[in-house]
């Protein structure tokens, strides 16, 4: 027994059976209350199709019908183009039948203003409409040929030809009344535009200073403020109430040291570098510290000087492209003249397409308002954006950089753009490259104010404009007959083409939009342009109104 018990209480030396890893936690015999975790739980049996529901004859003939309704009402509107408003306003009257009247001026009181050698009076015109900060107005008469368009259709006033704009300029500027070309403001900064527009081109015109800075220079130690004048390109955003270059949407000459004026900024005039492949990279309208002209401009225009600006801009296709943000520098290398006008082969596929591609948004969406004995085209004007007002901000700190891929629409310049100047018939240098993008969504109305978004009336530019302070008389001239010609235009100029000329300077290869030619020769344009939309406002309301079924 002794033994027995000494036995139990020995420990047996026997070690434990080794341990499956993946088994520790695995029952030996899986049942339903203990299953094994590493079994697969079976899959789902698959759903189950739905039996398919046999409509009655009644309803499919109905779907058909609304099928065939609805792809007819798709197909028209993927046919219908962007058109103008139609208002409703009073009938003409017998009155606005006829041409407008001739404007009305008004000598300045108490001392009528002359041109230095006294035969020019320098007048203020008089009742007519002025383009306010959100409205435009345009001459129009009622035609009995426009019935469908509420009978009006864009007209103009005298003196007729190309001119300053008495509607499109500050109401305290004075004019020559034979020719509009004079112009002449008696206080503060004011600015006059033109009646002609650069939308895609090179454009040029004169400015001649009659009245500034004096040969000798600036009189030191006068009484009163001395005579001055800024000239350039403005568009229409660009306010009347202060000199051109004052924002963004401007770009000016000084008199005083013969500068450029941007955003209120003074730069120098400059000559892109012969190793600089595009001008784009290594000369910027922003920047303007390229080498400089070799030879450096004097310090002043005076009185007698004829200054001649000269503006470049990329094809209205390649415009759209940059606004679009479809614009791609490696693709779109060129400044789009030398693509053909003839239809490609996708317009043959799908002309509606390409159509809507190639053609600009021409939508004028104006009303006839009657005013001192005339009848304008009132509209809403495009109005400065806040991405163009920080821009123009004159803070130490503004990073802002335009180019043609910004994230902002308004804040997109256009490559191979530039404005060269003359001085009496000699270049001086480049003012300005990169110059800022101007088609909608670039430049819009005011949001809020009625106004359809996204669409060009067409006069959407860059417009030549003068700024005249207490008392600064300047002439343009918008040619054919320019004080001194460039020698470009001389040889490139349409007319020596067109008479048989064997001059070898005259390239009838070159593209018009290459062409220099004279800021004149928009007006022509500027009125087949007005008479081709009026037609088609009236074929468009004429099909709205049924067509030749129409009993109105």
């Amino acid at each position: 027994m002794a033994e027995t018990n000494g036995s139990r209480g020995s420990t047996p030396n026997v070690l434990p059976p080794p341990q499956r890893p993946l088994e520790v936690h695995a029952p030996a015999v899986p049942s339903p209350l203990n299953p094994d975790p590493m079994s697969k739980r079976p899959s789902r049996a698959p759903a189950r199709e739905q039996r398919e529901k046999k409509e009655s004859l009644k309803k499919r003939e109905a779907t058909a019908t609304a099928g065939v309704s609805k792809s007819t009402s798709q197909k028209r509107k993927a046919v219908e183009a962007p058109a103008p408003v139609r208002y409703n306003f009073k009938a003409p009257k017998l009155s606005d039948f006829e041409p407008p009247k001739e404007p009305i001026f008004a000598s300045h009181e108490p001392t009528p203003f002359f041109t230095p050698d006294g035969k020019t009076e320098l007048k203020k015109p008089t009742d007519h409409a002025e383009n306010k900060k959100q409205y435009r107005y345009t001459h129009c008469v009622a035609d009995p040929l426009f019935r469908h368009k509420e009978w009006y259709r864009q007209s103009d006033s005298k003196p007729f030809g190309p001119r300053l704009s008495f509607e499109d300029s500050d109401r305290s500027m004075h004019f020559d009344e034979a020719t509009g070309r004079v112009v002449t403001h008696e206080k503060g900064w004011r600015m006059s535009r033109g009646n002609v527009v650069a939308r895609e081109g090179r454009w040029y015109y004169e400015v001649k200073i009659i009245k500034g800075v004096p040969e000798e220079g600036p009189v030191l130690g006068a009484f009163g403020p001395q005579p001055h004048i800024r000239m350039g390109f403005a568009r229409r955003e660009a306010p009347l109430d202060a000199p051109v270059g004052f924002d963004g949407y401007s770009y000016g000459i000084t008199d005083i040291r013969f500068e450029t004026m941007h955003r209120s900024r003074s730069g120098k005039f400059f000559q892109p570098t012969k190793s600089s492949k595009s001008k784009s990279k290594k000369a910027t309208a922003v920047t303007q510290k390229a080498s400089q002209a070799p030879d450096s401009p004097p310090d002043n225009v005076c009185e007698g000087d004829v200054i001649g600006l000269e503006i470049s801009l990329p094809s209205l296709a390649l415009h759209k492209k940059i606004v679009d943000g479809s614009y791609n520098p490696a693709v779109d290398m060129g400044d789009g003249f030398d693509s053909t006008p003839y239809p490609s082969v996708s317009a043959l596929i799908d002309p509606l397409a390409a159509a809507e591609k190639a053609s600009p948004d021409i939508v004028r969406d104006r009303i006839p308002v009657p005013y001192k004995g005339n009848v304008f085209f009132e509209q809403l004007e495009y109005q400065a954006t806040k991405a163009m007002e920080s821009y123009s901000d004159r803070g130490p700190f503004n990073s802002v950089q335009p180019n043609a891929n910004h994230e902002e629409p308004a804040l997109r310049s256009l490559p191979h753009s530039s404005i060269r100047v003359y001085k009496n018939g000699k270049l001086v240098g480049t003012a300005f490259e990169n110059l800022m993008a101007f088609l909608p969504p670039a430049s819009a109305p005011q949001p809020g104010a009625g106004a359809r978004m996204g669409f060009d009336d067409g006069m959407l530019g860059y417009f030549p404009a003068i700024s005249s302070f207490s008392g600064g008389i300047a002439e343009v001239n918008f040619g054919p007959n320019f004080f001194f010609p460039p020698p470009e235009y001389k040889s490139t100029r349409r007319d020596a083409t067109m008479t048989g000329t064997n001059d070898a300077n005259v390239d009838k290869e070159l593209p018009i939009g290459r062409q220099l030619r004279a800021a004149g020769e928009r007006y022509t344009e500027q009125i087949a342009e007005d008479i081709m939309w009026d037609l088609v406002d009236e074929v468009d309301f004429f099909m709205r109104d049924g067509g030749y079924q129409f009993e109105g």
